[in-house]
C-alpha cells in the first residue's frame, strides 16, 4: 500500500505546487510593479529594478485619496462583520439548540436570501434607503451587506451547532444559566473556529463588495476602496506602478487576517462535515 500511496502523493504535490505558482505568479508580479517606475514597466513588463521606488506607495496614500478610501472600507468591513455576528449566532442558536416551531421553515427560508443575487434587489433597495436618509452613508452600505450576509453565516454556524455536544448545554440549563448565558459561555468557546470562518469570510467578502458601494456611496468621502481604485484607474490610466501600489495596499489588510486565522478558518469550514 506504501508503494503505491507514495506515486499518489507525489502526484497531488505536484500539483498542488503547479497551481500554486500560478495563482502566486499574478500576485508578485503586480508587487515588483508596485517598486518600479512606469517607464522601466513599459519597457520591460517582467525585469527587476533597483533600488525599488517605493515613493509609488507614497503617491497613492496622498494623491489619489486612499486613506480616506481605506478608512471607509475599514469602517464597512468591521461594522458588517460584527452586525452579521451579532445577529446570525443567535439565530442560528435559536434554530439549532432551542429547536423552536418551524425552525427548519424558517431555516430554509434565510437559505433564499443565497439564491437572490444582489443585483435583482438593489434599485428597491435604494429607494428604500434613499426614504430612510440612509444613501451615501456608511450606516446604509453596512446594513445592505449585512442583509447579504446573514444568510450564508446563519447556514455555516448551524451546521457548526449541529456538530456540538448538546449535554453541555442541558447541564448548563440545570445550573441555572439563562440563555444568553449559554450562547456566550458554553456555545461560543465551542464553534469559535465557525465564528473565525464568518468572520474572515464575511470581512473578505465586505473588503471587495462592488456592487454595494458602486449604487449607495456616490461621494469621495464615504466611498470604499473597490470604488476608489476603479477612479484611481481612471486617474492614473498610464502610470502603472502607481495602480500597482494602490492594489497590494488594498489586498494587504485581507491577507493579514487571512495568515492569522488561516487554521481557524479551516476548521470553521469544515465544522459539521460529517452530519
Amino acid at each position: 500500500m506504501s508503494r503505491t500511496a507514495t506515486p499518489t502523493r507525489i502526484s497531488v504535490h505536484a500539483a498542488l505546487a503547479v497551481v500554486s505558482i500560478i495563482s502566486l505568479v499574478p500576485l508578485l508580479w503586480v508587487l515588483l510593479q508596485s517598486v518600479r517606475t512606469s517607464n522601466a514597466t513599459s519597457l520591460d513588463p517582467f525585469s527587476f529594478e533597483w533600488p525599488p521606488v517605493f515613493r509609488n506607495y507614497l503617491t497613492a496614500w496622498d494623491q489619489a485619496h486612499f486613506s480616506q478610501y481605506l478608512l471607509n472600507s475599514t469602517i464597512v468591513a468591521f461594522g458588517t462583520v460584527a452586525l452579521v455576528l451579532a445577529v446570525a449566532f443567535p439565530a442560528a442558536y435559536g434554530l439549532t439548540v432551542l429547536k423552536l416551531r418551524l425552525s427548519s421553515t424558517v431555516f430554509y427560508t434565510f437559505l433564499l436570501g443565497l439564491m437572490i443575487p444582489v443585483w435583482s434587489v438593489v434599485i428597491p433597495l435604494f429607494f428604500q434607503l434613499r426614504n430612510m436618509g440612509l444613501v451615501n452613508t456608511r450606516i446604509g452600505a453596512v446594513l445592505v451587506e449585512t442583509a447579504i450576509g446573514i444568510p450564508f453565516a446563519i447556514f455555516l454556524l448551524r451546521a457548526s451547532l449541529r456538530d456540538m455536544p448538546y449535554e453541555l448545554v442541558e447541564a448548563a440549563r440545570i445550573d441555572g444559566a439563562g440563555d444568553i448565558r449559554t450562547l456566550w459561555s458554553i456555545v461560543r468557546p465551542l464553534v469559535s473556529p465557525a465564528l473565525q470562518a464568518v468572520v474572515i469570510l464575511q470581512f473578505m467578502t465586505s473588503w471587495n463588495e462592488l456592487v454595494v458601494p458602486l449604487f449607495f456611496l456616490q461621494t469621495d468621502d464615504v466611498r470604499t476602496l473597490p470604488i476608489g481604485l476603479t477612479f484611481f484607474q481612471g486617474r492614473f490610466t498610464t502610470d502603472t506602478s502607481v495602480l500597482a501600489a494602490g492594489t497590494t495596499l488594498a489586498a494587504l489588510p485581507v491577507l493579514i487576517i487571512y495568515v492569522v486565522l488561516n487554521r481557524r478558518f479551516i476548521q470553521g469550514l469544515t465544522a459539521g462535515a460529517s452530519k
